[in-house]
């Protein structure tokens, strides 16, 4: 790694840290906190919109990435100065928009119509500067909204999302380096650190959660990141294979929920990830399997990074289905397992 990319993971941790200490009294006597109910995975009233120091953290590095490579390249840094302001521009706006539901103050019609606002927006730009068309910039945004709100989904559990964006923000820095985007790769790692920033105050008894501010801007930075990627040229399985326990166990659960006849509107806690927690392991325990999973998944892609999409990787992924089983059996296996006998005095 280069000099600038160990500041850039430093100063994101460092700075996410920072704005946490100083930010999260304030949340908390603000009242802006999430109080537990019969469907919360918690049972202690925890400060909510912690994404404003994740936010916080990419922010300052990016910043800092931008300025030392524009030194470093004079006019030719100019390119990168515009990629990391459309970058702060989503991933901030996106944030607002979530910190509009932590502060209930912007009804779902609302919101919806913002993401989507967003991703075309963001795709027509990104079209702008590339070969792809119309057709393109409809299927990224709704890519990006997909995202968005999958990784809002998933955000249940202390350690989830802030574990899953180190791995995807690690995985996205190390695929744009191989294919020589530094820009992006500053991006992700930047994300990547600001999450290890957040991460102790998120684990164990978590001190504070990301609410929608920090899913929907780790959300957006995932798709915007994503999104450049893929038109520079990377496999689409490269691209989505930190997204795939993430997609599956949206997906399945409302599938499921439709099935049962369910409003799928209404808060829940039918997620596999949830009912994991729910069979027996801690929330530490289900939110570091699904890193690792998601760590697996990443390695499975690393023949089609390497060689493209060849019938020599396809087998590669075939991997990933078995993957998959494990993480929808393992909440049954708990279930079943036999409960432990008290023993005799």
């Amino acid at each position: 790694m280069t000099a600038l990319s160990v500041a850039v993971l430093v100063i994101a941790a460092a700075a996410t840290v920072a704005t946490a200490l100083a930010v999260f009294p304030l949340l908390k006597r603000a009242g802006v906190v999430d109080v537990p109910s019969d469907r919360s995975s918690h049972s202690e009233v925890t400060v909510r919109g912690g994404g404003i120091a994740i936010g916080c953290g990419v922010t300052v590095a990016t910043v800092v990435a931008t300025v030392w490579s524009f030194v470093e390249n004079g006019a030719f840094g100019f390119g990168g100065i515009l990629v990391s302001v459309g970058f702060l521009v989503l991933t901030w706006c996106y944030s607002v928009i979530g910190m509009s539901d932590d502060l209930d103050s912007l009804q779902p019609l609302g919101r919806l119509f913002g993401q989507v606002a967003l991703a075309l927006i963001f795709s027509g730009c990104i079209a702008l500067v590339s070969t792809h068309g119309l057709g393109h910039v409809l299927v990224f945004a709704v890519v990006g909204v997909t995202i968005v709100n999958a990784v809002n989904f998933v955000d249940g559990l202390n350690g989830y999302v802030t574990g899953w964006a180190i791995v995807t923000g690690s995985w996205y820095a190390f695929v744009s380096a191989w294919v020589g985007q530094e820009d992006v790769m500053l991006l992700a790692l930047a994300l990547a650190g600001a999450a290890c920033g957040f991460l102790p105050f998120n684990i164990g008894r978590a001190r504070a959660f990301l609410g929608d501010t920090g899913s929907y801007g780790i959300g957006a930075a995932v798709f915007a990141i994503a999104v450049w990627l893929f038109v520079s040229g990377v496999p689409i399985v490269v691209v989505i294979a930190p997204l795939v326990f993430v997609f599956f166990d949206v997906g399945c659960t409302l599938m499921w929920r439709l099935f049962q006849g369910e409003n799928v509107f209404l808060p829940h806690r039918q997620h596999m990830y949830q009912r994991t927690q729910q069979a027996g392991w801690s929330h530490g325990m289900v939110s570091l399997f699904h890193a690792a999973l998601t760590v697996l998944a990443c390695l499975l892609a690393v023949p089609t990074l390497i060689a493209g999409n060849t019938v020599t990787t396809y087998p590669a992924h075939v991997f990933w289905v078995a993957l998959l089983a494990l993480y929808a059996l393992v909440p049954l296996w708990l279930r079943r397992r036999p409960a432990p006998q008290a023993v005799a005095a």
